[in-house]
């Protein structure tokens, strides 16, 4: 079976640097360009994962178990989907269970592992890790900076552009809509 590079690459990021930001940053792209529509995609499931993973480490409890929650409910619904992909899900909804109660008891963050059901996935992310220089499901919890605090060392520029050309866009309309209505 192929996987989706988008998808080797949030396994390497999750199991490898422990890169959560980046694990969300991967899949979303890919997300965005084969299933936006659906809320509730497999995609959409492991990203919230990921980003509960990403708020857990830096102690936003409530951000981490509302996440969490979304995650576990989500992955639920496509367990079908998980195997496909060559996710023992029934582990990883047991892991993500206790990671939860984790959570809600304020306990430290710890690592988490996705078991990998496939020899030859695994064999391409392990090699991928260690191409990268990471070591694949270490269980260490990893203490670098920038990467538990990511998201406020990006360059938002673009984003705030983006937005910026939004607003004008629905002031634009709205005026718009009003002079129709006269």
């Amino acid at each position: 079976m192929k996987f989706p590079k988008a998808y080797i690459e949030y396994l390497v990021h999750f199991h490898g640097d422990r890169d959560f930001f980046e694990c969300h940053e991967v899949l979303e792209e890919h997300w965005k360009q084969t299933d936006i529509k659906n809320r509730h995609s497999v995609w959409v499931g492991l990203i919230q994962l990921a980003v509960s993973q990403y708020h857990y480490r830096r102690s936003n409890i409530v951000g981490s178990t509302r996440l969490m929650k979304k995650a576990l409910n989500n992955l639920m619904l496509n367990k079908k989907v998980l195997l496909t992909l060559k996710i023992d899900a029934n582990d990883l909804l047991n892991k993500m269970n206790t990671q939860l109660t984790r959570m809600k008891e304020k306990e430290d963050y710890v690592n988490i592992n996705i078991k990998i059901n496939d020899e030859g996935l695994l064999t391409i992310c392990k090699s991928k890790c260690k191409e990268l220089g990471f070591r694949w499901g270490e269980l260490r919890v990893i203490d670098d900076y920038s990467i538990i605090h990511r998201h406020k060392l990006r360059d938002r520029t673009s984003i705030e552009i983006e937005r910026y050309l939004s607003s004008i866009t629905k002031s634009l309309e709205r005026e718009r809509k009003l002079q129709l209505k006269k």
